[in-house]
């Protein structure tokens, strides 16, 4: 009897130490996440509308790369030139999949600044050419300064120098920039990240949406940076 009590306090042990390590790699590691099919939970009520956002390549593709960044983010400038030049040639260019991007603002004021500039660009039809001026420069600047972050590059001159380059009406584009038009704009990707990232929102964020569901590229320790994840997900 005492033999089996101490065979059955051992298999607890053991039974608790499993779930233990279980729960850490659980927090060290997350998982990819699924959205439920939109007869369950729509899109929108996870944060991951894509309503409305300006999409780069063909609108109709069988699937969706929705990024969350923040134009400020070092990460989404490590994104921006070393990944996703590679989604633009195997999923975007092959119309296999569209690229949408939600813009948030939280590291500082330029954050807030590059993210009006960019939606105001949007209201010219000129968005993505806005997206890659901004993101350009953060990655000069991260060569030249090893930090990108409120460092003064992303200021008014910089976006009217840009938007005239890009053959947009300047005045125009100023006028929406200096009203803040898009401050609420703004707001409402960030409460929407918040939902989609559960609280724990970090960018860049890549969610790719095939089928009425969306899931999150983050299953390996290379996260939205690893292309075979890519490949798994939308199909080679």
């Amino acid at each position: 009897m005492q033999k089996d009590n101490k065979k059955t306090i051992a298999l607890s042990i053991i039974i608790a130490a499993i779930i233990i390590a279980g729960a850490v790699l659980y927090v060290a590691r997350p998982k990819t996440t699924v959205a439920p099919t939109p007869s369950q939970t729509s899109l929108a009520d996870k944060g991951l509308s894509i309503e409305g956002l300006p999409v780069l390549g063909n609108a109709d593709a069988p699937a969706t790369i929705l990024e969350f960044g923040d134009f400020q983010c070092s990460y989404c400038a490590m994104f921006f030139s070393q990944t996703e030049p590679t989604l633009q040639k195997e999923f975007i260019d092959t119309g296999k999949a569209n690229l949408v991007f939600k813009t948030l603002a939280f590291i500082g004021q330029e954050s807030i600044d590059a993210g009006l500039a960019a939606e105001c660009s949007a209201d010219q039809g000129k968005f993505w050419p806005m997206h890659d001026a901004i993101y350009s420069a953060e990655v000069a600047e991260l060569a030249k300064n090893k930090s990108n972050e409120n460092t003064g590059n992303l200021n008014r001159d910089f976006f009217a120098s840009e938007a005239d380059k890009l053959g947009m009406n300047k005045a125009d584009f100023l006028s929406c920039y200096d009203s803040k038009k898009y401050s609420s704009k703004l707001d409402s990707n960030m409460s929407d990240a918040d939902k989609a990232m559960n609280g724990r929102v970090g960018t860049p964020a890549i969610f790719i949406i095939k089928d009425g569901q969306a899931t999150q590229v983050n299953q390996t320790q290379q996260g939205p940076f690893d292309i075979a994840e890519y490949e798994r997900i939308i199909g080679k």
